[in-house]
């Protein structure tokens, strides 16, 4: 058996080898190129059992030595590539020191997988009190053990034995991606305090850890430094604040907004959106002003124009159009004279609600929210995914104790069955809404509040009744309620609220066996 194919069999290897570099140096596997190069390897193995066999017939010789042409076309083109692209990476990391000397981040050092300097700038090496050719490829800590010493790492007192350690830990832990800003104090060789401030991010090569390089500035001036990190913290509180306002802009309310006179724009909160029905948070003041009502504009306007110094703030009420239809809407702000570098009127707009209902003198209940609060509310807790009842209590026999006794104990039990409400049913996160006149709505969020009231009905048909006592006059109020639930009757406000109006419609019916009616019983 002829050995003459081991010898492109040997070239076939060195291209295998050359395309593992080229995958090293992009830190890719490129695994076309790579099987490619292996089948052409493992071909001329083929060779090696017929080729004395063979090599006489044209056909085979032609297509030997085709593949060795072949191999070493391939190896010249790989040879100029690699070429190229070694000079390319090394001409570019030389004009990286460079660039790195001639900025404030001057102070850098690579180290290998085992802790060898490979890599150190000299504003360091000037600490340390060595050249470059005593440190390089020694062990990190070996240097710094003979020439420095470390009082402070990330903050937190340590020294160099306990750093080593870290070190340690950090090869076997840390992340291809991971990028991390340290902050180093030590003692130069001098006795001097310095500060290195750097960015330290590790060197994969293949998916393996090979080490890590720190770049970052040397710093002596610890009275700047301080400076700097009072400057970075009352930042930081900046950005707090503005958070802080923003949540609280969304927590209102009322909505609130700005009129920039200079710039002639308004912009509203969330809030206020919502509540005008505008197409977004800006809006052109000259737009903002064609929705409100024509004989009212110039009365808004006269408002705002007499603003002085002396006289801040105002309040006005205009109607406004909000979805077709003109609403009557609460306008209070004040001009901020205090800012010289503009012109900012600052305000809250809040809708009139104009009840259905007569007031019961009690503000317990005239306080209360309305039906169009109540879909808002709603839709609040399907957002946050919340489990939840509407709960709608009629207090069904109010007109009689109005025919009875008078109006005023009639107000007064409905303020007192609203307390009651209030104590026995709501949470954190519930609300509780006047629907109408005689209807109540209650959002039960707690399950123990909707286990208490699935309970209590259920045990006394009288649970929900109020007996009071005022004086000579005894009676008491008698209640309807109609329950839907959102984990069994669908995920729409409007479909909600419409089962728990038909299950207190079935609670109302002279032939049902109860006075309570969940819409989730009704078919089952």
């Amino acid at each position: 058996m002829s050995l003459i194919p081991l010898i492109p069999f040997v070239l076939a290897i060195i291209i295998v080898v050359l395309v593992l570099f080229f995958n090293i140096l992009d830190d890719k596997f490129y695994q076309a190129p790579f099987i490619f190069a292996l089948i052409n390897a493992v071909g001329f193995l083929v060779y090696l059992p017929f080729y004395n066999k063979m090599i006489d017939q044209t056909w085979f010789y032609h297509l030997f030595f085709s593949q060795i042409l072949l191999n070493l076309f391939a190896l010249a083109v790989i040879f100029i590539v690699y070429f190229k692209k070694v000079s390319f990476f090394k001409i570019h990391y030389k004009i990286f020191l460079k660039s790195i000397k001639a900025t404030k981040w001057n102070a850098y050092y690579v180290v290998d997988q085992k802790g060898r300097i490979k890599q150190m700038s000299e504003p360091i090496l000037e600490e340390l009190g060595f050249s470059f050719n005593e440190v390089k490829d020694k062990q990190i800590f070996e240097v710094f053990n003979k020439s420095i010493r470390i009082t402070n790492f990330d903050d937190v007192q340590t020294n160099n034995r306990s750093l080593e350690t870290f070190y340690q830990q950090y090869q076997k832990t840390v992340k291809k991606d991971q990028l991390d800003s340290r902050s180093l104090i030590f003692q130069n060789y001098q006795g001097k305090s310095v500060l290195l401030q750097t960015v330290e991010q590790p060197i994969f090569i293949m998916g393996k850890y090979k080490g890590r390089i720190n770049i970052g500035e040397k710093r002596s001036d610890f009275s700047l430094v301080a400076i700097e990190r009072e400057l970075l913290a009352a930042k930081e509180e900046l950005e707090s604040l503005r958070l802080k306002y923003i949540a609280t802009l969304d927590l209102a309310d009322v909505g609130l907004y700005y009129i920039d006179l200079d710039e002639r724009y308004l912009w509203g909160s969330e809030k206020f959106v919502e509540q005008t029905g505008l197409a977004s948070n800006v809006v052109n003041f000259e737009d903002y002003q064609k929705y409100i009502y024509q004989d009212d504009l110039n009365s808004y306007l006269g408002t705002l124009s007499s603003l002085t110094v002396r006289k801040q703030t105002f309040k006005t009420r205009y109607r406004l159009l909000i979805n077709g239809q003109y609403v009557w809407v609460d306008d209070r702000g004040k001009r901020i004279f205090e800012d010289k570098a503009s012109n900012i009127i600052l305000g809250s707009l809040n809708v009139v609600e104009t009840s259905t209902y007569s007031k019961t003198g009690s503000d317990i209940v005239d306080s209360l929210k309305t039906e169009k609060e109540l879909y808002y509310h709603l839709s609040e807790l399907l957002k946050a995914n919340k489990t939840f009842q509407i709960a709608l209590f009629e207090l069904a026999n109010i007109p009689e104790v109005n025919k009875t006794y008078g109006r005023d104990i009639g107000n007064m039990l409905i303020s007192e069955y609203v307390k009651k409400l209030k104590t026995s049913f709501m949470s954190e996160s519930s609300e509780i809404f006047r629907i109408s006149g005689l209807v109540f709505a209650v959002s039960l969020v707690d399950p123990r509040k909707m286990e208490l009231l699935r309970t209590g009905v259920k045990n006394n048909p009288k649970f929900l009744n109020l007996e009071i006592n005022y004086g000579a006059i005894s009676t008491e109020v008698e209640v309807f309620l109609g329950v839907s639930s959102s984990h069994s009757e669908g995920k729409e406000v409007e479909i909600l609220f419409e089962r728990a109006q038909q299950a207190l419609a079935l609670a109302r019916h002279q032939d049902f066996k109860s006075n309570v009616c969940y819409y989730s019983d009704i078919n089952g």
